[in-house]
């Protein structure tokens, strides 16, 4: 069944609602105060506890509002949610691929990837400027759906709210991505692949246990090609940002 713009913006709306609050979650996020102390002078020489490692682990990963994200650069900063999460979504993604071709029947590797492309390509977006909603929708549904759409015809969703940290927050955070995988599906039914792994990495994911080293080979492929794509999309739309 052909979908029609105000649905397609319906569905794309409702993965900003939620994709949105999670990358707020991981860039600001910080219960126990370790970012912060980050900023401390001779981090290197603090004594040696849990704490202090776990904060040192943040500062080696240059992770949002630790000092080693401050140094970084717009299109370091855009990179870094490329090679550190979404390298992390991609393991879950590939993940099913290891039981090889039938999981062609139940794809949940596929939902999975479509979920991690809309995280990653409102990631890096929301690095160079791009955070209005509308803007959003717009290059969501163009990069990974080739489909040109204007947010104007769909009633804006309710924003997703997370409880603040512990478990209940991890559990939310994957129940938010599996939610995003499961609305997106329908799209990539409808209007064709999201950007996908050159065609020999895909008809390895057919092999058992060869499936999962490859599905995750290709999904990396088709991130960057995603990520590529909003770039491009950020240049083309807003001129004034340098990407």
């Amino acid at each position: 069944m052909a979908l029609n713009d105000a649905q397609i913006v319906t569905i794309l709306d409702r993965t900003v609602a939620v994709a949105d609050p999670i990358l707020d979650v991981l860039a600001h996020s910080d219960p126990f105060d370790l970012k912060r102390r980050t900023h401390a002078r001779l981090l290197d020489r603090l004594p040696l506890s849990p704490g202090n490692a776990a904060v040192a682990a943040l500062q080696a990963a240059d992770w949002p509002g630790t000092a080693g994200w401050d140094a970084l650069s717009m299109n370091q900063r855009a990179d870094w949610w490329v090679d550190r999460i979404g390298a992390v979504n991609t393991v879950a993604v590939a993940f099913p691929s290891m039981f090889g071709a039938w999981t062609r029947k139940v794809p949940i590797g596929a939902f999975l990837g479509a979920a991690s492309q809309a995280l990653m390509v409102l990631a890096v977006g929301r690095e160079y400027g791009v955070v209005d909603r509308a803007e959003q929708i717009a290059m969501l549904g163009s990069v990974l759906f080739g489909r040109e759409v204007s947010a104007a015809c769909a009633k804006p969703a309710v924003r997703q709210e997370f409880p603040e940290g512990g478990s209940a927050l991890a559990k939310a955070v994957l129940k938010g991505l599996w939610d995003i995988a499961w609305g997106l599906r329908s799209l990539d039914k409808a209007l064709g692949a999201r950007p996908q792994a050159p065609r020999l990495i895909s008809s390895l994911m057919w092999l058992p246990i060869v499936g999962g080293p490859a599905a995750y080979l290709g999904e990396r492929v088709a991130l960057c090609r995603a990520v590529g794509a909003s770039r491009q999309w950020i240049v083309d739309h807003r001129a004034a940002i340098d990407v």
